[in-house]
Parts: C-alpha cells; sequence; structure tokens
C-alpha cells in the first residue's frame, strides 16, 4: 500500500530538522569559540613573558607560573612527556588536554609555545595546569560546557513548541476550509465563504466557491434543457405519430391527403431539429445571435394551431382564429416555441368553452374562455416549463408580452 504523505507532518518534520540543526551547529560554535577564546588569551599571555630578561640556557625563569626557557631541554619534564616534540613553528600554541568529561573541568593542561621576542631571542614559554583549581580561583557551580548544552536543549525546547503552535495557527484554518469545501452544495453556494484568517486561504476558498459555481451553472443549464427538451419535443412527436398512423390507415388510395400528411410529418421533424438547436443555443454561456428569416404570421399561427388540435380531443372547445398578413424577419424557431407555448397553454387550460387566436401586424393575442370558470384552474406539468421557455426567449430577444387574467380565462399578447 502505497503511503500519502502528510504535508503537515512534512512542514513539522522538516522545520524540525531546521531548527535543531542550527541550535546545535551554534552550540557548537559557542564551544568552539569559548576553546578559541582561551587559546588566545593563552598564546597572548605567553607571547608577553617572552619578552622576560635574564633567560639563558640552563637557567630557566619561573614568571607568574608560567616557564620562560631559551632551550628546549630546560623546559619543564611533564610538559615534554606530554608534548615530544618542540613546537616546529613561532607563535603557535601547542597543547595537551586530559579530560574524561566534556562537561566536566580537565584533568590537567600542558601549553607550550615558541615565541621570537622583539630581541630576536627564541624562547619556550610554557605551563601546565594539574589537578582542581587552587582556592584562588573562583569556583562555578556549573561548567561552561555545561552551560552550552542547557542552553541548546532549551533552545530545541522553545524552538519545538513554537513551531507546534505555529503549526496549528496555520493548520486550523486549513481544516476549516477543507471541513467548508466538503460541505459545499448548491445551497450554501449562494453564500459568501467564511473568513479563513489568511489572505492565500481566503483567496483559495473564492477560488473553490467560483469553480463549483461554474460546475453548478452548467449543470443547472444542462437540467433546464432537458426539461425544456422533453416538454417541447411533445408537440412535433406527436405530430409525426397521429399523422404516421393516419398515413398507415391511408395506404396509397388517396395520394393527395398522403402527400399533405407527410408533409406535416417532415415540418414536424424540421421543427424538432430547429427545437433541439435552439435549446442549445440557450443553454450556452456566451450565444451568437439565433439565425434570421422571413416569416410570416399569418401562415404560421394556423400552422401552429392545426399541429396542437390534438390537445382538444374530447373536449367541448371552439377555435377562431383571425390573421392578417404580415412578414418579419425573425428567428423561426424561437417565435415556434413561443407561440406553441401560449397556444398549448390556451387549448390544455380550457375544458368547456373557446379560444380566439387573433394576429394583427406583428402582434397576436390569445384569449381563452371557459364556460366553467374552475377548469381554468387546472395545472399541467408542462404547463410551468413552457411559460419558462416562453418568458426567456421573449426576454432574450427583446419581444413584446403583456398576460392579463380575466374571470373566466387568459388574455396573452405577444408583440414580435
Amino acid at each position: 500500500m502505497k503511503i500519502r504523505l502528510s504535508l503537515r507532518l512534512y512542514f513539522l518534520v522538516a522545520m524540525l530538522f531546521l531548527g535543531v540543526s542550527l541550535v546545535m551547529v551554534f552550540s557548537g560554535l559557542t564551544a568552539s569559540y569559548f576553546i578559541k577564546g582561551m587559546d588566545t588569551a593563552m598564546r597572548g599571555a605567553s607571547i608577553d613573558l617572552g619578552e622576560v630578561e635574564g633567560v639563558q640556557d640552563g637557567q630557566p625563569r619561573l614568571v607568574l607560573g608560567f616557564s620562560v626557557a631559551s632551550d628546549w631541554r630546560d623546559v619543564p619534564e611533564d610538559i615534554r612527556q606530554h608534548i615530544t616534540v618542540p613546537p616546529s613553528e613561532p607563535f603557535v600554541l601547542e597543547k595537551y588536554i586530559d579530560s574524561t568529561s566534556l562537561f566536566g573541568p580537565p584533568k590537567a593542561g600542558y601549553f607550550v609555545i615558541s615565541v621570537i621576542n622583539s630581541r630576536g631571542q627564541q624562547r619556550f614559554v610554557s605551563r601546565s595546569f594539574v589537578g582542581e583549581p587552587s582556592d584562588m580561583v573562583a569556583h562555578e557551580d556549573f561548567p561552561h560546557f555545561l552551560w552550552i548544552f542547557i542552553f541548546c536543549i532549551a533552545g530545541i525546547v522553545t524552538f519545538s513548541v513554537v513551531l507546534i503552535l505555529m503549526m496549528r495557527s496555520v493548520a486550523s484554518p486549513v481544516e476549516r476550509l477543507r471541513d467548508w469545501a466538503k460541505s459545499l452544495s448548491a445551497e450554501n453556494l449562494k453564500h459568501s465563504p467564511p473568513d479563513f484568517r489568511y489572505n492565500e486561504l481566503n483567496t483559495l476558498a473564492a477560488i473553490v466557491k467560483n469553480s463549483l459555481g461554474s460546475v453548478q451553472k452548467s449543470l443547472e443549464r444542462e437540467q433546464v434543457f432537458l426539461r425544456h427538451a422533453s416538454h417541447e419535443l411533445r408537440t412535433p412527436i406527436a405530430v409525426i405519430r397521429t399523422n404516421t398512423e393516419l398515413l398507415k390507415k391511408l395506404g396509397v388510395s388517396n395520394e393527395e391527403k398522403s402527400k399533405a400528411i407527410v408533409e406535416r410529418i417532415e415540418r414536424a421533424s424540421l421543427t424538432m431539429g430547429h427545437l433541439t438547436d435552439t435549446l442549445l443555443w440557450m443553454s450556452r454561456e456566451e450565444q451568437s445571435p439565433l439565425p434570421v428569416q422571413e416569416v410570416d404570421l399569418a401562415c404560421l399561427v394556423p400552422e401552429l394551431v392545426e399541429e396542437l388540435r390534438y390537445l382538444l380531443q374530447g373536449k367541448d372547445v371552439t377555435v377562431g382564429v383571425e390573421t392578417s398578413s404580415h412578414v418579419m424577419q425573425l428567428p423561426l424557431t424561437g417565435c415556434r416555441i413561443v407561440l406553441t407555448n401560449l397556444i398549448r397553454n390556451a387549448f390544455q387550460h380550457t375544458q368547456r368553452g373557446r379560444v380566439i387566436i387573433a394576429q394583427v401586424g406583428n402582434s397576436v393575442v390569445i384569449q381563452n374562455t371557459n364556460a366553467d370558470s374552475a377548469s381554468g384552474e387546472t395545472s399541467d406539468l408542462g404547463f410551468g416549463l413552457g411559460l419558462d421557455l416562453t418568458d426567456k426567449l421573449i426576454k432574450r430577444f427583446g419581444w413584446e408580452y403583456e398576460h392579463r387574467k380575466e374571470a373566466a380565462g387568459h388574455v396573452v399578447i405577444v408583440g414580435f
């Protein structure tokens, strides 16, 4: 099984490693500078003592605990035992430290340096420290190296605590962002994202919301397309089925009627194609203009009435159509969808009465009157979808629309 890397664990381990490394490096530098400081002090004192006069071969001098000799054989025996080779270079401190503990004082220390004084004479300046320090030297409760170790541990602990607190401060908003993103739905996408403390997280939340909002809009457009398509295609499908059955019954005995039936089937199939194109066009986020063509409303209105007459079967409804020739440049499919839905609406919601459709110029008036006013309140599953699509098309093309509710029916006026 593949082990997935945790960003939080990776960051925590990386920062701890970096912090501990830095603390240990600086602690090592502190110890190193402490030792170098002691060596520098010893070397400076030895160089100054190299100027002492009266030193001859076989007659070394003892000054402030330092032995100053002109010959290596005059250097104290204990120093020559531990540093067996005389210094090869002048002013270079040679030393030997006998220590068993890093944090405790050494058991012994032996130092020697070759000095060329201002008179050009070579001097061997040496000093040894053996056993406990004398009473003249101040005693310390903790050795210097132990203090360095304590500060090193304190630095690592402090850095770790600060890092953990910082991780919590950063991880908490990130976890809230994760939980918020997981809880996003179509409902709460409408609300603004919460504040996640850091600007980068707020920007990321806005990006997530906008991306999911775009996906949600696309999904809604697809759902609207499917609902409208299933609703609008019912009429041409019904026309094709009805005329196909009629054509089967007639056979080839009546060529003129058969030709008219085939033409209605062809018009219905073309309508289905145009409907699909128009619905797809409406579902796009960026829309290009629909093609327009010459449309004679005086021909289109009666044609749609005949296609929808099947909705009046079994009903006591009379239909009156009044038209006058008026040719306009219109998107034919959009015009057909609007008029089809309004005429279908009038036919479906008139159980007993009359439907008057009057076209004058660029206006079409559709009025239905129910003899039984209560029957006009019936509803249909496709009614709302039809009016919704009609309203969208009218707004999209900038057509005029007016709807009035009367005592026994409705009056709808469309101005193309």
